[in-house]
């Protein structure tokens, strides 16, 4: 083989090569996207984003760059979900892979727990871009949830309310697919992207998966157990601890 030959990496069959193909890739993905989360309630014109990308500052790189999420408001809830955890990755050949991280993630609270406020600045927010962000920066979130059921993780929330936060001043946040209002995944027209809802615990909750001697089962009754409870996975700051027998 001459020495300016460079063997070339064997791309996905779904790829497509050249910013044209790739800017269609983004356009295709994001009105599949679109047009599920308009099927869960009323969506906000407007996108929630930072003014300034955290990619930029040191922050995890979204598939696109991009990074935003919806508001979907519901006759009694409202939801946020991320906008763009899915988008076509790029790489430095020009290369889009669609379904970038292969999912989106999603809270849901009553209306009563943004008292009117605005979204974007309540700690469900601020609970939901923590998520969203260590979702970037991990990676393979979904090979997690497809090999235990559910991944759980402990966030240090902003303004987080009396009683949330465990010992370590943090607040844990279970994550699972499909709830009793939410479907476990999207369909796009490259596949299925998984959509993973995020339900903020009790500390209680949280310390009984940290005690666990098989945390992947303690997860998975947990969820289960808030499924069948009176707010189910809706993120209620002050609700009575869910503990699996």
């Amino acid at each position: 083989m001459p020495e300016h030959d460079i063997p070339q990496v064997p791309q996905p069959d779904d790829a497509v090569v050249g910013k044209e193909a790739g800017a269609q890739m983004l356009a295709t993905a994001c009105a599949a996207r679109d047009a599920f989360y308009a099927t869960l309630g009323e969506v906000d014109a407007d996108v929630l984003a930072p003014l300034v990308n955290p990619a930029f500052t040191g922050g995890p790189r979204w598939p696109s760059l991009r990074q935003a999420w919806r508001v979907i408001r519901r006759a009694d809830s409202i939801l946020i979900a991320s906008d763009g955890l899915s988008d076509p990755f790029e790489d430095d050949d020009d290369v889009f892979v669609p379904r970038g991280h292969l999912l989106e993630v999603c809270i849901e609270a009553p209306l009563s727990a943004f008292d009117g406020g605005a979204v974007q600045a309540s700690w469900l927010f601020d609970v939901i871009y923590q998520v969203s962000q260590n979702v970037a920066d991990h990676g393979s979130i979904d090979l997690l949830v497809q090999r235990h059921g559910s991944v759980s993780m402990a966030l240090e929330v902003q303004d987080a309310p009396m009683g949330l936060e465990d010992e370590n001043a943090q607040v844990g946040v279970l994550l699972a697919q499909g709830t009793a209002t939410i479907p476990p995944s999207l369909a796009t027209p490259y596949g299925a992207v998984m959509l993973l809802t995020a339900t903020v615990l009790q500390p209680a909750e949280m310390a009984h998966i940290g005690e666990a001697a098989d945390k992947a089962q303690s997860r998975r009754d947990l969820a289960a157990a808030l499924g069948a409870s009176p707010t189910g996975h809706w993120s209620v700051a002050s609700r009575p601890a869910v503990i699996p027998r």
